[in-house]
Parts: C-alpha cells; structure tokens; sequence
C-alpha cells in the first residue's frame, strides 16, 4: 500500500454518517438493553413480594 493511497483512504469521508449512525443506534441499543434488565429485576422483584404476600394472606392461621 502505497502512502499516497493511504492519504487517499484517510481524507474518504464517503460513508462516515452510516458509520456515525450506526455507533449511535448501538448505544441506544445497550441502553435500552440496560434499561429492560433492570426493569425486569425489578418487576420480577415486585411479582415475588406479591406473591408472598398472597400466601401468607391465604394461609391457615396458626
């Protein structure tokens, strides 16, 4: 590869804002990935104590 090739290559801007939109789709991604995660724990979380509490409430005394 020649260095006047590599100028060429490196001055390109052909291409840059699918590249740009891309990044930022990515990181929207893992946040919204993140986001869902910890919903869900915490849902999961809340399903439980209800749960619980149901069947304590419907337990016999004693």
């Amino acid at each position: 590869m020649s260095v006047r090739h590599f100028r060429r290559l490196i001055a390109d801007q052909t291409g840059t804002a699918a590249v740009e939109y891309g990044i930022i789709a990515m990181l929207i991604a893992v946040a919204l990935a993140g986001t869902m995660l910890s919903l869900g724990n915490e849902v999961d979380t809340q399903y439980d104590t209800i749960a619980t509490e149901y069947a304590d409430a419907n337990s016999p005394p004693g």
